[in-house]
């Protein structure tokens, strides 16, 4: 853009130059008549101010000066005024020559050789046929390389930077909400559609963009819409099936049986609820995370529980509130399920917030760390159950961009972290 800037204003100066130098020809030009009407009118009376140095723009010629090499071209232009028949003959003298007497001894103070204008000698027959040889100075020519210099150089080059970075940041908005939101997305999935503003090009790829997140949510709401259907189709035949078991004999084998169909009842309730763990559309809200954790300790001390509320960190954030509570009960449950006892407590973690669940209960392996939230595992921490409570705690946290970890606490058992990005948080 500094380039096109310095272009566009070297073409600026050229057109401006040519115009200057129409109008020098054209005030030239005016001289040249004046100086030929008063030829006609009173010869003597003009020769005296000649002398006398009494007209201004025009001046005698040194008496040694010949006309050689005559400019047709100015000639043909000045004879369009005073006539065709005019015998005129033109040339163009630079200052040194035209001004001879001046630039013969020093200038007065502050005046420089460059301050005088270049000229016309011209050479004039009248209609008595006397020569007369005289010179009309031109306008002054502003040098061509002003504008090329320091600091207009300068100026140029970083207005055209600072209007490039402007132009840039304006044309690549657009592109800078969509990897916001294609972030937010591999996140959460009911993002907000991105307005489609911008260039030609750039509304395409937004429209474009929002016309994918738009099908891959209608994809998970008919997955989970199917799973749902399967389910409620499923439990009608189920639920025949444990009628009849009713009568079956003898009780041992109709007690295990009965066991085994309520093992299937729950894991099809289960896998339906890690279908639609990740498929929500609870709204967004503000909530004091310690609150929360405290009330869920209370409710757990209530129903006889040992789960406490160790440490807060005075946070809110932006969550969805029926989402988190869910995730957090899910913890709260393995951790009492294998440990009998849970302690939550949440802190700052460089840019994160942590909020964390522990317990004193066995320990794990890195291995099965690794595949803790995979569906289905069985641990050697498994306690009964079908295996997914993890799972659905980590769908649940990945619909408000939240993410949760797993380690080894210090002296024994486990800390199941829920992990919020600073842009979540509000601190008081």
């Amino acid at each position: 853009m500094a380039v096109s800037a310095l272009i566009a204003l070297l073409a600026m100066d050229t057109v401006r130059q040519h115009e200057f130098h129409e109008i020098q020809k054209e005030q030239a030009a005016k001289s040249v008549a004046d100086i030929a009407g008063r030829i006609r009118n009173d010869p003597q009376m003009l020769e005296r101010q000649f002398r006398q140095g009494m007209i201004l723009g025009a001046h005698l010629t040194s008496p040694g000066w010949t006309m050689h090499d005559p400019d047709p071209a100015l000639a043909g232009y000045v004879k369009a005024r005073l006539g065709a028949d005019t015998p005129v003959l033109i040339r163009r003298m630079p200052a040194s020559e035209c001004f001879f007497d001046v630039f013969k001894r020093d200038t007065a103070a502050g005046i420089s050789h460059s301050m005088f204008p270049d000229c016309w000698y011209v050479q004039l027959t009248d209609t008595k046929g006397a020569v007369h040889l005289f010179a009309v100075d031109l306008l002054p020519e502003r040098p061509m390389g002003v504008l090329f210099g320091p600091p207009y150089i300068e100026l140029i080059i970083l207005a055209g930077a600072l209007l490039g970075i402007i132009a840039a940041r304006i044309a690549t908005a657009p592109l800078r909400r969509m990897e916001s939101a294609a972030r937010t997305f591999s996140l959460i999935a009911d993002v907000e559609p991105i307005p489609v503003t911008g260039p030609s090009e750039v509304k395409a790829t937004l429209a474009t963009f929002n016309i994918m997140q738009q099908r891959v949510r209608e994809a998970l709401r008919e997955r989970t819409q199917i799973l749902a259907s399967i389910t409620h189709d499923l439990q009608t035949p189920l639920t025949r099936l444990r009628l009849r078991l009713e009568q079956v004999e003898p009780e041992e084998l109709r007690e295990r049986l009965i066991d085994d169909l309520s093992a299937t009842l729950r894991m099809v309730r289960e896998g339906l609820d890690l279908a639609s763990s990740s498929e929500t559309r609870e709204p967004w809200s503000v909530v004091d995370i310690d609150s929360i954790l405290s009330s869920l300790a209370e409710d757990s001390i209530d129903l006889g529980r040992d789960v406490r509320f160790t440490k807060g960190a005075g946070v809110q954030a932006r969550v969805k509130p029926g989402a988190l509570a869910r995730c957090l009960g899910n913890l709260t449950d393995n951790a009492i399920k294998y440990a009998g006892a849970a302690e939550l407590a949440s802190y700052r973690d460089g840019k994160e917030l942590v909020v964390a669940v522990m317990d004193r209960g066995p320990a794990m392996s890195d291995e099965e760390i690794a595949i803790a939230f995979q569906p289905f595992s069985r641990l050697s921490r498994q306690a009964g159950g079908t295996g997914i409570g993890l799972s659905i705690a980590r769908a649940q946290a990945e619909t408000f961009g939240a993410r949760i970890t797993l380690q080894r606490r210090n002296g024994g058992g486990l800390i199941a972290q829920v992990r919020l990005p600073l842009v979540l948080l509000q601190f008081d």
